[in-house]
């Protein structure tokens, strides 16, 4: 019970971050390309899918392969360095898009790309890994499939609102470098599980015969 609730626990923060991210993007590209809605936050929200997208597909290929837990582990490391670094290229990275003169439609989307499109992604790795984690039996892995999206989207909406309601009044500096400081926490936790108990997880996964055998 206590492994399930801390996977669980792991897709809620990845799910809170990428939305407060994803709100806190168009905070950070408003000064440059304007707050319209058709404008900006469709850039920002359309990166964001696109992203997740090709998140989940990585994902789930990670998901076949050996190291998987070790790559989930670096994939939230480097999320969150990146995250930590946001505050630093976010102005040389819009200003550069700015001078070439491009208008705010396209300028909007190549910033959102450059800025959010990796960690996005890198985030999106984690709802296909930790439903494997999950899914010792084959019989609960559609299931655990839904239990992890739906409190995956849970913590998205709370994040949602705690960063449009609160958040937002604070020093983006500040909450951007702390919640990367938090992912980053986050993925070295999972990296060392993975060096520590690597076998255990494995016979964690293993089907249980008898209960395949009796699904059949």
């Amino acid at each position: 019970m206590f492994r399930a609730f801390m996977v669980l626990l792991i897709a809620c923060v990845c799910g809170w971050f990428v939305m407060e991210l994803e709100i806190l993007g168009v905070r950070m590209l408003a000064p440059y390309f304007g707050s319209a809605v058709y404008v900006v936050t469709g850039s920002v929200i359309g990166v964001f899918l696109l992203s997740l997208a090709l998140g989940y597909m990585l994902g789930g290929w990670l998901s076949t392969k050996k190291i998987w837990q070790s790559a989930l582990g670096l994939d939230l490391l480097l999320a969150g360095l990146w995250v930590v670094a946001l505050p630093l290229i976010d102005e040389p990275i819009c200003d550069w898009i700015f001078r070439l003169g491009m208008d705010e439609k396209w300028g909007s989307l190549i910033a959102s790309l450059a800025l959010f499109g990796l960690p996005t992604i890198l985030l999106g790795t984690v709802s296909p890994t930790v439903i494997r984690w999950l899914s010792s039996q084959c019989r609960h892995s559609g299931y655990n499939a839904g239990l992890v999206l739906a409190a995956s989207t849970i913590a998205s909406f709370a994040g949602c609102v705690v960063t449009a309601f609160y958040l937002v009044l604070l020093s983006m500096r500040q909450t951007l470098i702390i919640s990367g400081l938090m992912i980053a926490a986050l993925g070295i936790s999972v990296f060392i599980l993975s060096l520590l108990g690597p076998a255990a997880s494995e016979h964690h996964l293993q089907i249980e015969p008898e209960l395949a055998a009796a699904d059949e």
